[in-house]
Parts: C-alpha cells; sequence; structure tokens
C-alpha cells in the first residue's frame, strides 16, 4: 500500500473482469439418421465376409429401389472380430460386422425404410439418430446468446463489485464448437412405430475478459 501526503494513494492502473457465458436453444430435428448394422458369422473368415458382403448388397438395394439417393446412403465401418468359447478360451467362429448409415429428409418415410432393412436381411442392432440438416445456423443463435449472457454477467459483477468496467471487451474466447456443441436424441428401439422425431440442443459457451476501473 502506497502513502502520498499522509493520505491513502488508490491505484488508477485497470483490473480486468473474465465471465463465461452460456446460451442454449432447443429445435425439432428436420433429418433421421438410420445406422444399420449387418453381423455374419462363420468358422471361415471368407464366407463370413461373403454372406455378409451379400445381405450388405441386398439391402442397399433395396434402400436404391426405394428411392433413397445414393449420396444418403454410406458404408461407415467395416470389422473383423474373433469369437471364443469364454469357459475354455478355444475360437469359435469369426464375425464380420457392417454399419451403414442411411439419411432421411421425410419421416414418413422411416417406417418403410426400418421394414426394408429389417426384411432384406440386416440381423443386428438398428439406431436412428435425429439430426439437422444445417446445424451451423442454430449453433450460430446459441453463440449470440452465449455473448449476451457474458455481457449481462459482466454488468452484474461490476455493479456487485462497485467498479466501472469497458463494456467492450478486450479478450473473447470461444470455448465451444459447432461440432461438440449439438445433443441429438436417438433411438434403438426394435419397434420402428414407436419412434418420434426429437428435440435437438445446441449449447456454445464463451468466456469475455473485461477492463475494469476504480469510481
Amino acid at each position: 500500500m502506497q502513502f502520498r501526503n499522509n493520505n491513502m494513494y488508490m491505484p488508477t492502473d485497470k483490473g480486468s473482469l473474465s465471465v463465461h457465458g452460456t446460451g442454449y436453444i432447443e429445435v425439432n430435428s428436420d433429418m433421421a439418421r438410420l445406422k444399420v448394422k449387418i453381423s455374419t458369422d462363420n468358422i471361415s473368415l471368407e464366407e463370413a465376409q461373403d454372406k455378409n458382403k451379400e445381405i450388405t448388397d441386398r439391402v442397399l438395394m433395396s434402400l436404391e429401389d426405394y428411392g433413397i439417393a445414393e449420396e444418403n446412403i454410406h458404408s461407415e465401418n467395416l470389422s473383423v472380430s474373433k469369437n471364443y468359447n469364454l469357459s475354455n478360451n478355444t475360437f469359435l467362429s469369426y464375425k464380420v460386422t457392417n454399419v451403414i448409415s442411411v439419411l432421411l429428409d421425410d419421416f414418413n418415410k422411416l417406417g418403410d425404410v426400418y421394414s426394408l432393412i429389417i426384411e432384406n436381411g440386416a440381423n443386428d442392432e438398428i439406431n436412428v439418430d435425429f439430426v439437422l440438416s444445417n446445424p451451423t445456423q442454430y449453433y450460430n443463435r446459441a453463440l449470440k446468446k452465449a455473448t449476451q449472457d457474458a455481457l449481462n454477467k459482466a454488468g452484474l459483477l461490476a455493479k456487485s463489485f462497485n467498479v466501472k468496467y469497458n463494456p467492450i471487451p478486450n479478450k473473447i474466447t470461444e470455448l465451444s464448437s459447432p461440432v461438440y456443441a449439438i445433443t441429438y436424441s436417438s433411438s434403438s428401439n426394435s419397434y420402428y412405430q414407436d419412434i418420434a422425431p426429437g428435440v435437438v440442443k445446441i449449447i456454445a459457451e464463451v468466456e469475455a475478459v473485461f477492463s475494469t476501473f476504480p469510481f
């Protein structure tokens, strides 16, 4: 503490105020994404692969015949694993798994596509995610809310601590990103008639630093 002429000297240096702003919105999904697992087991790896390809080709053909655009059908992952007898650790068979992703922008087609997939040999888990065709526009809206939240908090804290502050921040950090900010609802129900479109939640976060001054 410094003294000048026996009076207390108050520093005039700028201080800083750091706040965390959060904003979120919830919107109805406008697309459905089905992830279909096709699994085949055989003691022969070649036969397991051949059978898996046969079922996969049949499923893909049925989807294309139904009218699903080729760019909305993707083969995402092909994996091979070994099955063992857990009691004596002896080899039983090879398991080949293929994952197909199908995008739909018409929820009325969801039941038909679900049935087609099952009827043409898909024999493993089917998951349905409800997604957004243009998530960036919604993330930007959430981000705007996050910046306003940061401004509101800065004003509240400055008033509470009895300091003035510059409402223009000298540093802003975006803590979130469109890639990880979105939470999609999903369903793995085996009865497609129970599946309904879900709500998508988008959360954005920022950190802002403001300069403060004593009164």
